[in-house]
């Protein structure tokens, strides 16, 4: 996996208004077969973006939910187009 699949991937599934918890996230890449990842790598990247500010997060139930930013939604594209 190069450099930024991972991040493409994350901010791929989300809309602007979108939110999903950690463990749908988890979920959403599973499905995908060609990508086999642990659960901690998927909570350490969404720790990352959230940190980059791509991501923002509330906790609710005892889960954290995502959304994507302005920023994150412009660098989903940026990297869409350039990637």
């Amino acid at each position: 996996m190069n450099y930024n699949e991972l991040k493409i991937r994350i901010l791929g599934l989300f809309e602007p208004t979108q939110e999903f918890d950690s463990l749908k996230i988890r979920k959403l890449l599973a499905a995908d077969t060609m990508l086999r990842l642990t659960d901690k790598a998927v909570e350490m990247a969404l720790l990352r973006y959230w940190r980059q500010g791509l991501l923002s997060r509330t906790r609710r139930a005892g889960r954290f939910q995502y959304a994507l930013t302005e920023r994150g939604l412009a660098r989903k594209e940026w990297l869409l187009k350039n990637g």
